[in-house]
C-alpha cells in the first residue's frame, strides 16, 4: 500500500542561528490512506524548503485521533558536522531507511554492552 501525502502545510518556521538550523513545525492531512511514512515526509519537505533530505529530521509525528491529520516537528541543519553532533542517536536512526535502521540499532547495543563490560 502506497501512503499519498494529500496536503502538508508548514504551520510555523523558527531559524535558530545558534544552532545553525531551521524549526519546523507542520501539520499533514492524508484522506484515504493510513499515517504517511517518516521518510516520506522527510523528503517532502525538503524538496519544500529546498534542502537536502539527509539534513531534516523528522523530530515527532503525533496522529490525531479519528482526525486523518498527523502533527509534526522538525529540524532542518545547514551542515551535515553540526546534524551529527547536535542530533541525539535515536533521532538520527528514525530518520534512516528501513534497511540500515536495524544494523543501526544493533551496532548501538553492541557498543552499549562493550561499555558496560568495562565497567
Amino acid at each position: 500500500m502506497v501512503n499519498i501525502l494529500v496536503n502538508i502545510k508548514i504551520l510555523n518556521k523558527k531559524e535558530n542561528p545558534l544552532l545553525h538550523r531551521t524549526e519546523i513545525e507542520f501539520e499533514i492531512e492524508h484522506l484515504g490512506s493510513g499515517s504517511p511514512n517518516r521518510l516520506e515526509v522527510r523528503d517532502k519537505l525538503s524538496a519544500m524548503l529546498t534542502s537536502k533530505s539527509e539534513l531534516t529530521f523528522i523530530r515527532t509525528m503525533k496522529p490525531r485521533f479519528g482526525i486523518p491529520q498527523v502533527h509534526g516537528f522538525a529540524h532542518v541543519y545547514e551542515d551535515e558536522e553540526l546534524a551529527a553532533k547536535i542530533e541525539p542517536l535515536h533521532i538520527k536512526i528514525r530518520n534512516m531507511p528501513k534497511d540500515d535502521r536495524s544494523s543501526a540499532w544493533k551496532d548501538e547495543k553492541d557498543r552499549r554492552k562493550k561499555k558496560k563490560k568495562k565497567k
